[in-house]
């Protein structure tokens, strides 16, 4: 008869542990998608920047062309990127999530620049939970080299509706102001998925 303790060892092998992790992993992913509501990709790819004519696109959205205070003091107006892929991010400091996606955008920046791709960092009002001078750390740490801004919470509204305040959330605008891709949250499919859009917008342009 087999001892209390070597049945135990049997039956826990290595192989039926890392059977057992994979099978929990997958229930709680799937158990994630269905009950949290998340999405990883917005589907409705109506949104226009600013200034970019809708008479092809009559149900399109087109935010108000509003002043974007940015972080040295100067502002924008986002209408003025027009003819240029613009990677607009919706973000903050302490955002984890962010922190893994803010050296992909610095690497963007850096290499399609001189292509005509402009990134813009929106901080979005967090109510003094980041402090100017936290942002300028965050920058310095992570070489950003794109221009940051602030996003009013009407701002982050127009842009992003109601329904997921997750951050961060990243909107890739072709050169003709079309949005072709709406990233919501920083995964492992994210990354790839990012760089294809930029791509893609630069190759349609």
């Amino acid at each position: 008869m087999m001892s209390s303790e070597n049945s135990q060892s049997t039956l826990w092998t290595p192989g039926r542990i890392i059977a057992s992790a994979i099978v929990f992993a997958l229930i709680a992913t799937v158990g994630y998608t269905l009950f949290s509501g998340h999405r990883e990709e917005a589907a409705d790819l109506k949104l226009l920047l600013p200034g970019t004519p809708i008479s092809n696109s009559p149900s399109a959205k087109v935010p108000a062309d509003v002043d974007v205070r940015t972080l040295d003091g100067n502002t924008i107006k986002l209408s003025s990127y027009r003819g240029k892929v613009v990677v607009m991010d919706f973000w903050a400091t302490w955002c984890v999530p962010c922190r893994q996606e803010t050296p992909q955008l610095a690497r963007i920046a850096r290499e399609n620049h001189d292509r005509g791709v402009e990134v813009i960092g929106l901080h979005i009002d967090d109510r003094g939970k980041s402090s100017v001078n936290d942002i300028r750390k965050f920058i310095d740490s992570y070489g950003i080299g794109y221009t940051v801004g602030f996003a009013t919470d009407d701002m982050f509204t127009s842009y992003l509706g109601t329904e997921d305040d997750t951050i961060p959330q990243t909107l890739v605008f072709s050169r003709d102001g079309k949005l072709i891709k709406h990233l919501i949250g920083y995964g492992p499919s994210h990354g790839k998925a990012l760089d294809e859009a930029v791509n893609q917008a630069l190759a349609s342009s």
